[in-house]
């Protein structure tokens, strides 16, 4: 039997179950469980492994979180290459009707990777041309 492995929510150590305070960076486990259900899912944006980031990225989307815009916005401009995760952001971004998701996307056409390029200006087309997202948003949550 396998024993679960528990992650600071600051800076993704791995910590007991019991610890009150990451022993690495010192951060109150206690205000990670009083935060929002929104602001857990932003934080898991930068969790450990890829497929939590990938999978927080599709919720904040079906949520419509106009604050995981700004984080998006912040994740495109970095040096993040998973293409998955990226693409899961891209994905989410569509979703939440706000002005800013077509400054995500056209950021994100000139994105060093092809792929995330080229995902970026056809979902900017297909925004432009007032497809319904349902009809390509295929594979995600």
């Amino acid at each position: 039997m396998s024993k679960l492995t528990y992650y600071c929510p600051n800076c993704w150590e791995s910590i007991e179950k019991s610890e009150t305070s990451c022993p690495h960076c010192g951060y109150k486990i206690e205000k990670f469980n009083q935060s929002s259900f929104e602001d857990k899912l932003l934080a898991a944006l930068h969790h450990s492994l890829p497929e939590r980031r990938i999978m927080a990225a599709q919720i904040l989307g079906n949520l419509k979180s106009e604050k995981a815009l700004l984080e998006f916005q912040k994740i495109i401009n970095s040096d993040e290459t998973n293409y998955f995760f990226l693409r899961a952001i891209l994905l989410a971004t569509v979703k939440i009707k706000n002005p800013i998701r077509e400054t995500i996307l056209e950021i994100a056409s000139h994105h060093s990777s092809n792929l995330v390029s080229d995902l970026a200006r056809r979902l900017l087309t297909q925004l432009s041309d007032n497809q319904d997202f349902q009809k390509w948003d295929r594979n995600t949550g």
